[in-house]
């Protein structure tokens, strides 16, 4: 048997084309030593060791049982090298002739040298600016490789690192060389058992030099050797998680080599990018203006009052509720949802009337978090930032998310019903059962989002007549069931109430809504239905409070400029994420239509589809025309804090009239049994005064009687005043 000098080992996966480049270039190399060639394939491909061995007879093929990364890979080909000195090469390189034999001389006069490497060019010849380093150790990292360098670049730890300075016509003594090519003695390598193949794919070159020099070896790069590489062929293709495989192979090595509290912290500050930084400033400012000033100015009406009473008694008596307030139809009722999260936030925290704000605030600033990593989902990161930032300055959002109440979760659970609407039509069939729960928790929420249904329907009839498997595949007696588990757990409490009061809330509402819609055809529209141009006017008053209260004009061109443009996209790219926005929207402009009351109630479910849909357009302005689309980004930004800001500080502060109407309440009864009546405009509705109510309990321990009594004190809001009497 032949001595071997040289084994050349090189892993292959979605790289043939390079690998035969790569093998030509080394067998035209005219390289003196004695070599071979060992492929380890870990692509699987059915016809490639024939076409490897039709091509290079002499090449030894090694089949690994699937595709066990790049470390694992040389190990396995290492077993099999009969030569001296293993030369790992990647696929997608050339060799320059005598590199190889430069490499082996360079190698074998000196027993002190482990690892040499030759010096890498990219396709023009130039080389890599970047390449060989020192150890990476957690401060370097931290100062090279995260959003610190781009603060502070070319910082002095940075220039260390990576070897600025070294005139790369010289031999360089480094710490680690690149893992694309480099010559390492056959003992040495078995000494330290080879890669670590917990490292699936990148920083395992990392981790094998630091080992070969815990042993007092010496690692060179020489350009006497030179080798084109055309750079992250192979893990570029066919892998969608190659971000994911890097994170965890560079927290790994922390962890190895520098234990697990080094690891996260070095990881905590590699992540962040600059996404992450203007993420961060979203979810500041937006926390910020959810509870600015909120314990002065919280909203608290009577309908909230109703909530607050419901939950206190149910945590008090333990009865459950099985529906909530009585909607603007007062034959239904709300579901019950909010009055349990009011009762569970009650047990938890006490009974203080702000805390729900303050819970909302939360779940509000949340909301921009979720809508950021959902449109980063649907779209990509650019759109995502635009979306949290347009979400977290709106300010009709803000009022929302500051109002405790059974309509400010609403957005929250749209966006979820938007993402599993997506992941459904993209094939994931178990999403169509949280689509239908999701439904089901809105519903209890607001009747009026059942406007949702029609969007599901849609797509599912479009699915059954296009023969989709997404919509096909729901017909199987498993999904089935799910499904009715699905709405029987969601709608329990309701379903109950209505075994024990006659289906008003459910068949009753379905009829309703089936009246409704026959009453919308032209023609059979009731006369004691507000005109459709009052609706859309109302619409784009709100529109306008969404995005950009300051100026009707402008706020009119961006919404026209928006939706043309979507409708272009969707027609032109045919983009799934789009279409469903786009029927998200237009159906529930229409359910608002046939509805035909202007309640800002029933605005929540548009909150998520207006700010996507303008985050995609303006990420389209930014990205085409950047100076004008930064611009006006920057100008949506400060002139929506302003006029939130402006709007708190200008108003009055209502929670506090409250109180102090409040205490004049208690002040009034001197301790006597009383009744306490509204007056004026609202009055005739039974939860006027039931705000007040909860804050006499709360604050003073006071309750009206419920018995006719001699004491009446009177309460009337005029004109943001509260005028308490009693007796008049």
């Amino acid at each position: 048997m032949n001595k071997i000098d040289i084994s050349i080992i090189i892993v292959n996966y979605k790289s043939k084309k390079e690998l035969f480049d790569c093998i030509k270039s080394i067998e035209t190399s005219n390289t003196k030593a004695t070599y071979e060639i060992i492929v380890v394939d870990n692509d699987g491909e059915k016809r490639f060791e024939k076409e490897l061995k039709k091509m290079f007879e002499s090449v030894k093929y090694i089949k690994s049982p699937t595709n066990i990364g790049y470390g694992a890979g040389n190990n396995l080909g290492a077993k099999f090298a009969r030569g001296k000195y293993l030369f790992f090469l990647n696929p997608d390189t050339r060799t320059y002739p005598e590199a190889i034999d430069e490499l082996f001389r360079f190698i074998s006069r000196d027993n002190e040298i482990g690892i040499v490497a030759p010096l890498l060019f990219d396709k023009n010849n130039n080389p890599y600016p970047l390449q060989g380093t020192r150890f990476l150790t957690p401060i370097r990292a931290i100062f090279s490789l995260s959003f610190i360098n781009k603060l502070i670049p070319a910082n002095r730890i940075y220039k260390d690192y990576y070897l600025i300075g070294w005139d790369k016509k010289n031999i360089k003594e480094v710490d680690v060389v690149p893992g694309t090519a480099f010559m390492i003695k056959k003992e040495i390598f078995k000494k330290i058992n080879g890669f670590d193949e917990n490292f699936f794919l990148f920083f395992e070159e990392f981790d094998l030099c630091k080992r070969v020099r815990e042993l007092e070896y010496k690692i060179f790069i020489t350009p006497k050797a030179r080798i084109i590489h055309k750079w992250g062929v192979s893990s570029s293709r066919s892998r969608q998680d190659i971000k994911k495989i890097f994170s965890n192979s560079r927290f790994y090595y922390f962890k190895k080599h520098f234990g697990l509290f080094s690891a996260i912290l070095t990881e905590t500050f590699l992540r962040i990018d600059k996404h992450i930084v203007l993420l961060i400033c979203a979810l500041t400012i937006g926390f910020f203006l959810r509870i600015y000033k909120l314990s002065e100015t919280m909203s608290f009406i009577g309908d909230q009052g109703w909530f607050y009473l419901s939950a206190k008694d149910m945590v008090l008596t333990g009865k459950i509720p099985l529906v909530g307030i009585t909607s603007s139809h007062t034959w239904l009722h709300q579901g019950p949802y909010w009055t349990y999260i009011l009762a569970l936030i009650f047990k938890i925290f006490g009974f203080n009337p702000l805390i729900p704000g303050y819970f909302t605030a939360v779940v509000g600033s949340l909301s921009i978090f979720i809508i950021y990593k959902i449109v980063k989902k649907m779209f990509e990161k650019n759109t995502a930032i635009v979306s949290s930032f347009l979400y977290a300055i709106s300010p009709l959002i803000i009022i929302n998310e500051r109002f405790p109440y059974h309509t400010t979760l609403i957005p929250l659970f749209t966006i979820l019903f938007i993402y599993s609407l997506f992941k459904w039509v993209k094939g994931e069939v178990i999403y169509f059962i949280w689509v239908i729960m999701l439904i089901g928790i809105l519903y209890n929420f607001e009747l009026a989002t059942f406007s949702l249904a029609g969007v599901l329907l849609v797509f599912f009839l479009s699915g059954l007549a296009w023969k989709r498997k997404w919509a096909l595949n729901i017909i199987n007696k498993k999904i089935l069931s799910l499904i009715v588990v699905g709405i029987i757990f969601t709608m329990l409490p309701v379903i109950i109430h209505d075994i024990k009061n006659g289906f008003l809330q459910t068949f009753g509402y379905f009829a309703w809504v089936s009246l409704k819609l026959i009453n919308s055809v032209p023609g059979l529209i009731s006369a004691t239905d507000m005109p459709n141009g009052e609706i859309f006017v109302f619409l784009f008053n709100e529109y306008r409070k969404i995005i950009f209260p300051i100026n009707q004009p402008i706020a009119l061109l961006f919404l026209f400029s928006t939706f043309l443009y979507l409708i272009y996209r969707a027609i032109a790219k045919k983009n799934i994420s789009e279409i469903i926005i786009i029927f998200l929207f237009l159906i529930t402009v229409l359910a608002f239509l046939i509805n035909k009351i202007p309640s800002q109630a029933y605005l929540p479910v548009f909150f998520p589809v207006v700010i996507i849909i303008s985050a995609i357009f303006l990420q389209y302005l930014i990205k085409k025309f950047k100076v004008i689309g930064v611009l006006l980004m920057v100008i949506l930004i400060f002139t929506n804090i302003y006029y939130f800001l402006n709007k708190i500080n200008s108003g009055s502060p209502e929670f506090l009239i409250r109180r102090n109407a409040t205490e004049k309440i208690y002040q009034l009864t001197s301790g006597n049994a009383y009744n306490l009546i509204g007056k004026g405009t609202g009055s005739q509705f039974d939860s006027f005064t039931m705000n007040y109510e909860y804050l006499l309990w709360y604050y003073y321990k006071s309750e009206p009687s419920k018995n006719d009594e001699n004491l009446k004190i009177y309460i009337e809001e005029n004109n943001n005043k509260i005028l308490v009497n009693k007796n008049d």
